[in-house]
């Protein structure tokens, strides 16, 4: 079987500017915001025109040979492109991205389970 290397994604969150392919590897997180998916690189920001269910979505991924995880309700991410994660002020929790300034907030039970696999990881 043959996974999707691409994602049909726009720059624009009604469509209106056609779909491109944005390759699997550079995504680093992917946010359901206002009722769009956005879809984010280290640079950019996209939209998944093609659906408006998050769940769905990940779901395709992940049987496609990817493995996005949940972070908190409305974001998933590659753990795998996580370097690091801090505690900040109000019991938050940021998980940056290796070689980037761009972050994703974890709910309490998933930051234990990415910490846990960033020990893992670096064993």
């Amino acid at each position: 079987m043959e996974w999707i290397k691409e994602l049909p994604v726009s720059r624009d969150p009604k469509g209106a500017t056609g779909i491109v392919s944005l390759p699997m590897d550079s995504i680093l997180y992917i946010h359901f915001y206002e009722a769009t998916i956005q879809v984010h690189t280290a640079t950019e920001m996209f939209y998944f025109t093609l659906g408006s269910n998050l769940s769905v979505l990940v779901d395709n991924l992940n049987n496609s040979g990817y493995q996005f995880e949940k972070t908190d309700r409305a974001q998933v991410a590659d753990y795998r492109r996580i370097s690091r994660i801090e505690k900040t002020e109000f019991f938050q929790y940021k998980g940056y991205f290796e070689g980037t300034d761009k972050y994703v907030i974890f709910s309490e039970s998933n930051f234990k389970r990415a910490l846990k696999m960033l020990k893992d990881r670096s064993e």
